[in-house]
């Protein structure tokens, strides 16, 4: 065990947690849960069925007309694209804080130092929360931020690099924090070396006290590698239908005396009405929602993804409607409609879909993404033949850009996620 002592403050040197009885934290929103990375459950299906059959069924649910409707479906081929400023107050990315006070829950016997383990792990799938999550917690607690190595450094197997981690000791500020790391190794003979030494290092106490961030494939891959601690790391709990449904409701910028219906495009159906009569925690989730939180295994990123992408507006005025009355009171709202489309253009892989396209997606999905050189270099396929896949595989909407970085998209990943799997690739626990 390591003998570095930790700081005045608990390991949180900008004293903003650490140093506060736990009961005057702010109450973390409880759809935000951090567990034991073997804890994590897959939503259950609101009825019997395999993932795939659920998936149709939420479809087929969308085309149903109901008769008992309060209002009048739309024609799907009538209704338009909300424009970005819409979807921006509909569907905003998630505030960092809200998982980030779920996060010093889960970490508060660590950062006080009653937790001696010197290093703790935060596991999260593709489209996550944990790779904007980590930098914004470093800020709030005033630890280092250690960047990933350039790629030939990696190569290299550079243990240089690891000194940054002694530089950081001798200063205030003991505490750090890796965001991603899928991208300190490459999946080659000589491209392991340096993940091996940081793990080994940091797990002994040697680089003083820190927070690694893993993506769940790399954490699948390296856990053939190297005993990584599966009962210590921690991973966001699975956004089944009501966690969802609290997400969505406290995720809309609200208006004054607005209230927003999500209706079902096919047959009228509310889905969600925000404000509803209480603050979303009593919401009863809807079985579409349900069946979108299946779907996604309980990723709340590609089930964002899923719902900001289905929503649909009417061409006229906007679908914002005036509620009778001769005062304006707390009570009386306008009502906006806005509709859940089941026209959604999911990229599917053929299912004659070749190996060495899965060869392309497998070593996009472990290292969390790959410029292009770099696959190149740690596939067995030709330049040509690798560049032709990721050409594509992009154009079907399966791949996309992040930075240098080609990544599998969220509304393609349960797709290929289920291709590989299929295949009896090595793929993440969740």
């Amino acid at each position: 065990m390591s003998s570095h002592s930790s700081p005045a403050n608990g390991r949180d040197p900008a004293g903003y947690r650490a140093d506060k009885p736990l009961d005057t934290w702010p109450e973390t929103p409880s759809y935000w849960q951090f567990v034991p990375v073997g804890d994590y459950q897959v939503p259950a299906l609101p009825a019997r069925g395999a993932m795939s059959e659920a998936w149709t069924q939420f479809k087929r649910a969308l085309r149903r007309i109901d008769d008992e409707s309060l209002q009048p479906a739309r024609k799907e081929a009538e209704l338009r694209a909300l424009s970005e400023v819409r979807l921006s107050h509909l569907v905003p990315p998630v505030d960092p804080n809200d998982p980030a006070d779920a996060l010093d829950g889960a970490l508060y016997d660590w950062m006080i130092g009653r937790d001696n383990r010197p290093v703790r792990f935060v596991v999260g799938q593709p489209h996550g929360c944990y790779p904007q999550l980590l930098p914004f917690w470093a800020r709030r607690h005033g630890a280092r931020l250690i960047d990933p190595p350039d790629p030939e450094t990696v190569l290299e197997g550079d243990l240089g690099v690891l000194d940054r981690f002694e530089a950081d000791r001798a200063g205030n500020a003991s505490l750090w924090v890796i965001p991603d790391l899928a991208h300190w190794y490459l999946r080659h003979p000589e491209g392991l070396r340096l993940v091996r030494a940081l793990l080994a290092r940091a797990e002994t106490g040697e680089l003083g006290y820190g927070l690694i961030g893993c993506d769940s494939w790399a954490w699948a891959y390296l856990g053939h590698l190297w005993p990584m601690p599966h009962h210590d790391a921690l991973t966001v709990q699975g956004f089944d239908g009501s966690r969802l449904t609290r997400l969505l409701f406290h995720q809309i910028q609200r208006q004054p005396h607005r209230r927003v219906h999500f209706r079902n495009a096919a047959n009228g159906q509310d889905i969600l009405a925000v404000p509803s009569n209480g603050n979303g925690n009593g919401v009863t989730a809807h079985p579409e929602l349900q069946r979108l939180a299946a779907h996604c295994r309980g990723n709340p990123g590609t089930a964002l993804t899923y719902w900001r992408e289905s929503l649909r507006t009417e061409p006229d005025d906007g679908g914002v409607t005036a509620v009778d009355g001769e005062q304006r009171n707390d009570d009386i709202f306008d009502e906006e409609d806005v509709w859940v489309t089941n026209q959604l253009h999911e990229p599917m892989l053929p299912n004659e879909t070749g190996e060495d396209v899965a060869l392309v997606l497998h070593a996009l999905l472990l290292h969390n993404g790959l410029a292009t050189h770099w696959l190149v270099e740690l596939l067995p396929l030709a330049r040509d033949v690798s560049l032709a896949i990721l050409l594509r595989l992009t154009r079907a909407g399966l791949v996309t850009r992040r930075g240098d970085r080609y990544i599998v998209t969220a509304l393609g990943y349960q797709g290929v996620r289920s291709l590989l799997q299929r295949r009896d690739y090595l793929t993440d626990s969740f």
